[in-house]
């Protein structure tokens, strides 16, 4: 009786937290997206790589910034020494693929992210098109710089209130 009683509180609770949540990301922020050329694994794997290689090479050129405007300015103003790394990345990771590079308003589609939706829009951002841009995206808000929050978050076991009970209870 007692394990009924804990599976229809799980049931309750699996429904009570079904809930989605919108999250509209601030106008004080800036996005980064780096859309794949295809959903092979070679190519999830390159957008992977550039994500992250790029990722921290931008983030050290904003890091000083205090403002959106001034991470923006900062951006702007080194779009050629972006467009420069990017290539001498590619050219000694020998990866011949075209892309392109944009720094502005750019259109994300709704998007939901472990349980969170993020609405659909027009933001700024620099966004990275690798190859025919047809694979799935990779994006982060880079300003604040909240980019490396899952990365440094690799041995971290997301757990829930559900799952400790499945696993308290051996369901």
């Amino acid at each position: 009786m007692k394990k009924v009683l804990v599976f229809l509180a799980i049931i309750m609770i699996i429904i009570i937290s079904n809930k989605e949540e919108n999250i509209i990301i601030p106008e004080s922020s800036i996005r980064f997206r780096v859309i794949a050329n295809s959903n092979t694994l070679e190519d999830q794997t390159t957008k992977n790589k550039i994500s992250k290689n790029l990722s921290s090479f931008v983030s050290n050129l904003i890091k000083e910034t205090s403002s959106k405007e001034e991470a923006t300015k900062v951006l702007n103003e080194n779009y050629n020494t972006i467009d420069k790394y990017l290539k001498e990345y590619l050219n000694n990771n020998n990866l011949n693929l075209n892309y392109d590079l944009n720094i502005g308003k750019n259109y994300f589609e709704k998007k939901n992210y472990k349980g969170i939706n993020y609405d659909a829009g027009y933001y700024d951002s620099l966004v990275l098109s690798l190859g025919n841009k047809q694979g799935v995206n990779w994006w982060c808000v880079m300003y604040p710089p909240l980019c490396l929050i899952d990365e440094d978050t690799e041995d971290v076991k997301y757990t829930t209130l559900v799952q400790d009970m499945l696993d308290k209870y051996k369901f």
